[in-house]
């Protein structure tokens, strides 16, 4: 008798946030599920909450009572949707919730964090498809409390994450050109005014005698600068610029 391949879940919370079930989108997946999947994942070490924290968290200004009763339907729902998914991440005691992924479970943030604590090393290249952008970027607002918390997450995610990719276009020949190429994309999808990844993709491009994208790339970082900082590109970019379309001439 055969072996069945294990059933495969994925939980993105990094940028558009989704539930995926063997290959298939589920839907009507309750905001509550992301939120506390998300909240408990950053709550190292331990990844354990007490119910009233969340409670307090999620429905501050609730009546006495209240909070309580919309934290266990909330859990009820979760509890629900894995079962009906057939998958484990969060589980419920008494008095607090915990994170206890199965081996069927992949979650970008967990990964994210796996990297951040050194418990594993992604290349830049596979972290610029882990960060697929903010922390529950689609979730809309929740209460101010778990705002604040949930703001400065996003700003300390960002920066591991633009940080690492970076990684990707300053080690000089450990990634292909393509690799390189990549981080330096999606380094400027994150931050625009990354000069140094520019200086990438225009020699990339100057490579391949793309010179109109040469123009393209400096003029739009240009501008990105101007309008927004006041500034110039640095000597170092508009060296590299002129320099590049020497070749033309």
């Amino acid at each position: 008798m055969g072996t069945q391949a294990p059933h495969q879940i994925t939980v993105k919370l990094l940028g558009t946030c989704c539930l995926i079930a063997d290959g298939t989108l589920v839907q009507g997946v309750p905001a509550s599920f992301f939120r506390i999947a998300a909240y408990l994942i950053l709550s190292t070490p331990d990844q354990v909450q007490p119910r009233s924290r969340l409670a307090a968290l999620l429905w501050p200004n609730a009546e006495d009572g209240k909070a309580g009763a919309n934290l266990r339907q909330a859990v009820a729902r979760i509890r629900h949707l894995q079962d009906q998914q057939g998958f484990r991440l969060i589980e419920a005691s008494v008095s607090t919730l915990h994170l206890a992924p199965g081996p069927e479970v992949y979650c970008d943030l967990i990964e994210m964090i796996r990297h951040i604590s050194g418990d594993v090393t992604y290349s830049p290249h596979a972290l610029c498809k882990i960060y697929g952008g903010e922390l529950l970027a689609d979730q809309g607002s929740s209460s101010s409390e778990f705002e604040d918390w949930l703001s400065s997450r996003r700003d300390e995610l960002l920066l591991q994450a633009v940080d690492g990719i970076a990684e990707g276009i300053h080690a000089d020949g450990q990634y292909t050109q393509n690799e390189r190429s990549a981080c330096a994309r999606r380094l400027l999808e994150l931050d625009p005014y990354r000069e140094d990844a520019v200086r990438v993709l225009m020699a990339e491009a100057a490579e391949r005698r793309h010179f109109v994208r040469v123009s393209e790339l400096y003029a739009s970082m240009r501008s990105v600068l101007a309008d927004d900082l006041g500034v110039e590109p640095s000597p170092e970019t508009r060296a590299l610029y002129t320099s590049l379309m020497e070749a033309v001439r």
